[in-house]
């Protein structure tokens, strides 16, 4: 687990607001693409717990509303809201199944696309124009949710984290 307030996790962050911006609309597939602030923000809640899990989609909220336009705060918000719902559902949760992680980014990824949805366009979008965005908004949200196990990788990779286990023998 890692301090938010370091040069490493500001670095990454921005790294990945970078690439959300700019590099993953080259791997546009139709009109959608993935979103790696979201997988940070599912990373986070998976790996470094709870407490950190809502500040992280704050921040990761506010970079996508200066990169995306539209009402400052707003995603922030609904991303802050949610992380708290991730929070309770990942501790929660038993992680041993498999395919958890998967479903769960993918239900956190549709959930903040569908709530951006309503709060963005709430009473001004046609009835039959929200049954068409909501399988874009659930296409991202598999998208994003398939490359989980790489971003997982890397991510793990970064930040030095390792994967063997270590057990106190003395409590």
């Amino acid at each position: 687990m890692h301090r938010l307030v370091s040069a490493k996790v500001i670095f990454y962050f921005f790294l990945l607001a970078v690439l959300d911006g700019a590099v993953m609309p080259a791997f546009r597939i139709g009109s959608v693409y993935p979103s790696f602030l979201y997988l940070f923000i599912c990373y986070v809640a998976f790996e470094w717990g709870a407490p950190k899990t809502v500040y992280v989609a704050f921040w990761a909220g506010i970079l996508r509303d200066l990169l995306g336009g539209g009402l400052i705060g707003l995603e922030a918000t609904l991303l802050a809201a949610l992380a708290l719902a991730l929070d309770f559902l990942v501790q929660k949760m038993e992680r041993q199944l498999s395919g958890i992680y998967f479903f769960t980014t993918f239900l956190f990824v549709f959930c903040a696309g569908a709530l951006r949805l309503l709060a963005g366009y709430a009473g001004d979008l046609p009835p039959s124009l929200v049954w068409e965005y909501l399988g874009a908004i659930a296409i991202t949200a598999l998208y994003t949710s398939a490359l989980l196990p790489l971003f997982n990788f890397l991510t793990d990779r970064w930040f030095g984290h390792s994967s063997a286990k270590q057990y106190e023998l003395f409590r």
